[in-house]
């Protein structure tokens, strides 16, 4: 591994740049790249992200923190895959893709706690904004 890549590793882990599942993946990656998605969730505990491994790869290649290296056969699919490595850049800022299902529930309670304070004051507007965020749910 370049030094360059390891540089970037410490910097990332001491000022906690990347989220805890998306810096699972990139440690795991760190220690055992370069390899395919498969090779790495197979070394990943079930519970610590390995369930999740082919989406965090996804996040940290968009961020930038990671790259395809090269296709090549899969050690555990046998398939013609890609093998990531890690890169020499500090996480970009990447937006979330969608929010959460709990997220939207709340900010729909929300909306509604805030008409219940506007009675009777409520207009259709209002009720069509929350009906909104209710469909959203």
């Amino acid at each position: 591994m370049r030094q360059t890549s390891i540089s970037c590793y410490n910097t990332i882990k001491s000022n906690g740049l990347l989220s805890k599942r998306r810096f699972q993946a990139y440690e795991f990656l760190c220690n055992h790249a370069p390899c395919t998605a498969s090779e790495l969730q197979a070394k990943m505990v079930y519970k610590d992200g390995g369930r999740d491994v082919q989406k965090r790869l996804s996040e940290l290649r968009k961020s930038g923190v990671i790259s395809e290296k090269r296709v090549r056969e899969c050690r555990i699919t046998g398939q013609k895959v890609i093998e990531w490595e890690l890169t020499n850049k500090l996480p970009k800022k990447i937006r979330p893709i969608t929010t959460t299902k709990s997220h939207r529930i709340k900010k729909a309670i929300l909306a509604l706690a805030v008409l219940r304070t506007k009675s009777p004051n409520i207009t259709d507007e209002d009720w069509l904004s929350v009906a909104g965020l209710i469909d959203k749910i």
